[in-house]
């Protein structure tokens, strides 16, 4: 199988914004996709072939825009996708994205996370922990950014 290209992922997407009642369009300006539902906001997609800072840069200046912009990539197999769709997902939900992967295999698509702000859940157990440490340490010991 070839590599993917980002026209690959258009057709999967566009079937599933449209399912929701969405009328798409590709190349839309700067957008990849954008799609519109009755007098709802735009949505916009940035389709890429896999996670980088570029597609991360390109969604950001979307927002200026539209409230609702989703990155695509292709889903791929294995632990090393995983552990970088597990840490995209978080990056992207900070940053107000949503993040999209479509499994070219079959088309299928799945939303990882919405666009929407970002409100962290404080951990009181980590919280304790750095002051209880931060309470026990003597003086100023260590060069700051040795770990």
């Amino acid at each position: 199988m070839s590599a993917p290209r980002e026209t690959d992922l258009y057709p999967p997407v566009k079937a599933f914004l449209e399912d929701q009642g969405y009328v798409v369009k590709s190349e839309v300006g700067p957008a990849d996709v954008m799609a519109l539902r009755g007098a709802e906001p735009p949505v916009i997609v940035e389709l890429k072939t896999g996670f980088s800072l570029t597609l991360f840069h390109q969604c950001l200046a979307r927002l200026a825009v539209a409230e609702d912009v989703y990155m695509a990539v292709p889903r791929q197999t294995g632990k090393r996708f995983l552990k970088a769709l597990k840490d995209n997902t978080a990056l992207a939900r900070r940053l107000g994205l949503g993040l999209i992967t479509v499994r070219l295999s079959d088309g299928l698509v799945e939303v990882h996370c919405d666009p929407g702000p970002y409100a962290p859940r404080k951990s009181a157990r980590k919280s304790g922990r750095l002051l209880r440490e931060f309470a026990r340490r003597q003086g100023d010991p260590n060069d700051g950014g040795q770990t």
